[in-house]
């Protein structure tokens, strides 16, 4: 049984990384298809800023269980974290968007890591609700019960301050193409699992992380690929003197 277990999250953490093939590959060289995504309660919070729905015509195409999530707030929205509730502990995910955020009336698609259901538990739906969004201008809404803002301000911060630098780096280029590549990307998503109170999460850079989001979409932009490499190494080597 621990084997199984073993290979079952081996599976899912492969799959947030294959979002769009429909088999994951572990790493002892088994081909493991995508779980089958598990039915979800979505709770009753008439004063959030995201809505959250069922998207039963994605199931099977995206890692998770798909939902739907529209901005019915007056404010673009920066960030949110999703909280899954079952037995023992459940699941958190934080979603962090891109420059462009989430604006007002829009929606998006996105796969929720949902654990597993114990043996005996079929039935059992978890229980799916926002715990805590960010806005564009830094307002916030939300319990934050996880206390997941503080990465999830970090991951900004740095990720700002790479954005800052490439800013300087671009004077004198055309940045159209850098502009259009960070308005195209969606979201950076982290899962973690609801531990018990006094139990700390896994140790994480959050800042270092949200600077590397610049490096990576550098690394791979499409057009001016030589510029853009060049600048990444650039602001990785800044990041590194500057203790980012």
């Amino acid at each position: 049984m621990r084997n199984i277990s073993l290979l079952f999250w081996v599976a899912m953490l492969a799959t947030t990384a294959l979002a769009q093939s429909r088999t994951a590959t572990a790493t002892l060289g088994m081909p493991l298809p995508i779980p089958p995504s598990i039915e979800l309660e979505i709770r009753d919070q008439p004063d959030s800023p995201l809505q959250l729905s069922v998207d039963r015509k994605a199931a099977g195409r995206l890692p998770g269980s798909p939902l739907t999530i529209r901005n019915v707030g007056g404010s673009p929205i920066a960030a949110f974290v999703l909280r899954v509730d079952v037995e023992p502990y459940g699941m958190n995910q934080i979603v962090i968007l891109g420059t462009k955020g989430l604006g007002i009336g829009d929606s998006r698609i996105h796969g929720v890591s949902a654990p597993r259901i114990r043996p005996g538990d079929e039935m059992a739906k978890p229980g799916t609700s926002v715990d805590f969004v960010r806005f564009a201008d830094g307002k916030t809404w939300g319990e934050d019960s996880l206390g997941r803002s503080k990465d999830i301000a970090a991951y900004i911060e740095g990720r700002n301050a790479a954005l800052a630098r490439l800013d300087t780096l671009l004077v004198g280029h055309d940045d159209s193409d850098f502009r259009r590549a960070f308005e195209v990307f969606g979201a950076s998503s982290f899962s973690e699992p609801n531990l018990p109170t006094g139990r700390a999460p896994r140790a994480m850079d959050w800042k270092s992380r949200g600077y590397e989001e610049v490096l990576n979409i550098l690394r791979r932009m499409p057009r001016n690929t030589d510029l853009a490499k060049e600048l990444a190494r650039q602001i990785e080597v800044m990041g590194a003197q500057g203790n980012r």
